[in-house]
């Protein structure tokens, strides 16, 4: 009797082997979640990005809003293969036996994911009315404590000071660099910017008051009842020698003070998209043949070098927005990515961005506030697979 061969054993194993492996498992709902998010996040930077080259090439503003996201996934698994026999004599031949002589085998897996999402167009006049008012001074109240610098937050906010003279003159210092002004309102700005503080102030103080923007809005009650806005004052009180005395109104503490200006100082803050209009100058002047760039007092990374034994060599850690040309010959790791309708592509680098990332972040969250009902439709979407 014919023994079958090693070999035929060690094929016919394999091939039991092969046919009964587990199919490769899809990413889990946490690595799906996990994709999605990251994604999302940079798409948010990335069209927030976008907007501010469009002002700075004077385009009109576009945002877009995604409605709903449905993520899915499927798997499947395949074998397939051939069986080669060969007889082994006259003998075996006529008994219908036959020798394994090959084996080819064939698996196969697909595997795909992704995700189906709507998209709704912002341009409507219920979220373009809040994007073309004047920040109220009541939405500053989000911002207070340490999650923005200061004087970033009011770089970007403030748009002019206007100053009205005692004898009826007055004066408009522009937060532009481009104009002849733009020296004292960095003088003022200065100054205020280490003694200004947001308090609140019953309703007919705010109604009297020519000091900041302010609104009627009702941001909450006081311990008698009566009705309280917000309201921005200087925290110290003039001294002799200060370039900068303005009218008692001005001031936090009103109290017990005599030597008051005349002059009152009226704190004008930008709309929404006053403030990417202000980033798309920034934006035009750092990229002229002369340069200008908008610089903040302190280092976005001056605590964190203080706890460094090897000091960094950033150059632009105290610049409040920075964009580079972007060249696929000379790859760089980026925060955000655009192109204009040219085709010219611009990055916020990775590294070395100033205050970029943290402009980025304030933006987000002022659309996350525009967002009020009636804003942002989920119909008429687009489906995109």
């Amino acid at each position: 009797m014919k023994f079958i061969s090693f070999k035929t054993i060690l094929i016919s194993l394999l091939f039991v082997f092969l046919t009964s492996c587990s199919a490769m498992n899809p990413p889990t709902f946490e690595e799906q979640s996990a994709t999605y998010t990251r994604t999302m996040e940079q798409y948010i930077i990335d069209q927030i990005f976008t907007n501010v080259m469009r002002s700075a090439g004077d385009r009109p503003l576009a945002f877009v809003d995604i409605s709903s996201v449905i993520g899915s996934g499927k798997s499947s698994t395949g074998i397939g293969g051939t069986l080669g026999f060969e007889t082994a004599g006259d003998l075996w031949s006529g008994l219908g036996l036959t020798d394994l002589d090959s084996v080819e085998i064939n698996p196969s897996q697909l595997y795909s994911e992704g995700f189906s999402f709507t998209q709704s167009s912002m341009d409507n006049a219920v979220f373009w009315n809040q994007m073309l008012i004047r920040i109220p001074i009541q939405k500053l109240v989000y911002f207070q404590g340490d999650n923005f610098p200061e004087e970033m937050l009011f770089n970007l906010l403030i748009d002019e000071f206007f100053i009205l003279k005692e004898n009826g003159d007055s004066e408009r210092l522009l937060n532009d660099l481009t104009k002849p002004s733009h020296d004292k309102f960095k003088r003022l700005f200065k100054f205020l910017i280490e003694r200004i503080e947001i308090t609140t102030g019953t309703k007919e103080e705010a109604e009297k008051s020519n000091f900041g923007h302010t609104s009627s809005k009702v941001i909450g009650k006081g311990d008698d009842g009566e009705e309280l806005v917000a309201r921005l004052c200087i925290s110290e009180n003039p001294l002799p020698d200060t370039e900068f005395i303005f009218h008692a109104e001005a001031y936090c503490d009103r109290d017990g003070v005599i030597d008051y200006g005349e002059d009152k100082l009226v704190i004008v803050l930008r709309s929404v998209k006053g403030i990417f209009e202000y980033l798309g100058q920034v934006v035009i002047a750092q990229s002229w043949d002369n340069p200008i760039h908008v610089d903040l007092e302190k280092s976005i990374d001056a605590f964190a070098q203080s706890r460094m034994n090897e000091k960094s060599d950033n150059k632009n850690s105290t610049r409040l927005f920075v964009v580079e040309k972007y060249s696929d010959s000379e790859p760089k790791q980026r925060y955000a990515y655009t192109e204009d309708i040219h085709g010219n592509k611009f990055i916020i680098p990775s590294h070395d961005a100033g205050y970029s990332k943290k402009v980025i972040s304030f933006l987000s969250q002022l659309l996350i506030l525009n967002k009020i009902p009636g804003s942002s439709a989920p119909q008429p979407g687009v489906l995109i697979r």
